[in-house]
């Protein structure tokens, strides 16, 4: 969703963009990669050659190596049809009502998310929306037509009525990063991300209770991402968590400009967690895994058990001294006790 991330980070922590839902997670179409290994060996892996940190890299982060090359799949991607529908948040409930209706039955060529968002008082952005706080109803549909995306969303803008912004349209692959808006620049902010089920009525008042209107949430965003097809699909193919139920990931983020932000931010965080509990999946997204956070207890429940396993006998294997591990690490076993 944003085209300044590296990509070989995003690649083995998984990989879930705007086109997810079509084509699944990107590492699943990673035909081979050039890893430097621990003790210095440059490898080419693949599904014939390495087959087992091939596997590895499909989910397991930069635990086995560094990768220096990558061999993707390529799909034809023509004309998209995506943007955001932006409500004041005092509309939250409605717009979430709406949008989990309304999600539920898309087709796989259409990936959304809907998103609490603070926007900061800035120039650069709109004057409509500075200093506003709003909920945006988001999406990308990568079918037959753009004329096709702009049917699927005509029951939601007859529903909603009028929003502040409207910006869905035709747009090219390029310009995907018009729909999430995140900043360009570097900033100090602080994440924390679950996975939840399906978007009940106990879960959109809950999440109106903590971001709605009058709540002075510290967050600038906290968004779900819808999960389902070519996502559920490919996830078997990796060593990335499988999402067995899980229909979202929800992702909360907030400035941390200072000491003081950063705590008030990461309380905020916590109550988001505490208040979601009952609706998580107990899935995890490895990339979004904040990095201070990435306990040993919470990189395991990532991944499957029997994949867990396996990933911890691949790091026994390619670096058992564990030279990798300032990331989501998987310790090896002598180090994993």
């Amino acid at each position: 969703s944003t085209s300044h991330v590296g990509v070989v980070g995003y690649t083995v922590g998984g990989g879930f963009g705007w086109l997810g839902r079509k084509y699944g997670f990107n590492a699943a179409s990673v035909r081979q990669a050039d890893v430097v290994t621990a003790d210095g060996q440059l490898v080419r892996v693949s599904a014939d050659e390495h087959p087992d940190l091939f596997w590895g890299l499909g989910g397991g982060g930069g635990n086995f190596g560094i990768v220096t090359s990558l061999e993707f799949d390529l799909y034809p991607v023509g004309t998209l049809y995506g943007g955001d529908l932006i409500y004041p948040v005092e509309k939250a409930a409605e717009v979430l009502e709406v949008y989990a209706r309304w999600s539920a039955d898309l087709p796989d060529e259409m990936s959304t998310g809907v998103a609490f968002l603070n926007i900061p008082p800035l120039p650069a952005l709109p004057e409509l929306l500075r200093g506003r706080s709003v909920i945006a109803l988001r999406g990308c549909y990568c079918g037959e037509s753009p004329e096709a995306g702009e049917e699927l969303l005509r029951p939601v803008r007859e529903e909603l009525g009028e929003a502040i912004m409207d910006t869905f349209g035709p747009m090219p692959f390029a310009a995907m990063d018009s729909i999430s808006m995140d900043p360009v620049d570097p900033m100090g902010a602080r994440q924390h991300s679950e996975m939840l089920g399906d978007l009940s009525p106990e879960v959109i008042e809950t999440l109106v209770e903590l971001c709605g209107s009058g709540t002075e949430s510290p967050l600038i965003l906290l968004e779900l991402r819808q999960l389902g097809g070519a996502l559920a699909r490919t996830a078997d193919r990796l060593s990335t968590m499988g999402v067995g139920d899980s229909r979202f990931i929800m992702n909360g983020v907030g400035p941390a400009f200072t000491p003081e932000m950063a705590e008030g931010v990461m309380a905020y965080l916590t109550r988001v967690a505490e208040a979601t509990r009952p609706f998580q999946t107990g899935d995890t997204y490895v990339n979004f895994m904040e990095l201070d956070g990435a306990s040993p207890e919470r990189v395991k429940a990532a991944y499957a058990p029997e994949d867990y396993e396996r990933l911890v006998a691949l790091k026994d294997r390619y670096d058992p001294d564990n030279l990798f591990r300032f990331n989501r690490n998987i310790a090896p076993s002598k180090n994993g006790q």
